[in-house]
């Protein structure tokens, strides 16, 4: 779904990214790849093929947007270094295009790891045109700039007549901010209160419609 917001045209994709067309920019937020891979090294039984799979999510849309850049908004990976790691470094290595990190809570590799993985790694958030990102939201968004930002894992509650109801991941465009669904298949999600200004775009059955 492509859309205008903020003078700029954004693509909203189904897989839970992002593409800033005016900058050739894929942005992800989220991705927590690995932590499958930490879960089981800590003892939790998860099936694997998780990170492979996301994986393949992401060499899809690189193939499809021809980016030029890259930007994950923090939480690129889940922990400390698991063999998953290792699938990432391969995968990586077949990719040309530019990787870059604005680090999250839970980006807390070696900065030699991201060196090897050649990702450039930004510290608190990256301005570009009148957009602030970064991975939390800003405690202050200066005057006539946007923050687009993740962490939340932001989702939206659909009710039903029959008292049923769905929770789908979002993203969300306020009038100063945009909130970026996780990436990752293996992240939880938090549901969101929409305030008036709000436009809710959901995601479900590999669509995504907008509902605010």
């Amino acid at each position: 779904m492509e859309i205008a917001a903020y003078g700029q045209q954004f693509v909203l994709s189904a897989t839970k990214c992002l593409f800033w067309k005016d900058e050739s920019m894929l942005i992800i937020a989220d991705a927590h790849f690995s932590k499958e891979t930490h879960f089981r090294k800590n003892g939790i039984a998860i099936p694997h093929g998780i990170l492979e799979h996301d994986l393949i999510r992401l060499q899809q849309l690189i193939q499809h947007f021809q980016p030029k850049r890259v930007l994950f908004l923090g939480d690129m990976f889940h922990s400390e270094e698991n063999e998953g790691l290792n699938a990432f470094i391969a995968w990586r290595k077949t990719q040309q295009v530019s990787m870059e990190l604005i680090i999250g809570n839970h980006d807390i590799l070696d900065s030699n790891w991201y060196t090897f993985a050649d990702i450039q790694c930004i510290q608190q958030q990256l301005l570009i045109k009148n957009i602030i990102l970064s991975h939390d939201k800003l405690s202050v968004i200066p005057e006539h700039t946007i923050n687009f930002y993740g962490h939340v894992h932001p989702a939206i509650r659909m009710t039903g007549n029959a008292r049923q109801s769905l929770r789908l991941p979002c993203f969300v465009f306020s009038t100063n901010y945009a909130i970026m669904p996780a990436f990752g298949r293996f992240t939880g999600a938090k549901s969101l209160l929409p305030q008036k200004h709000d436009s809710i775009y959901a995601i479900g059955d590999n669509s995504i419609f907008k509902v605010q």
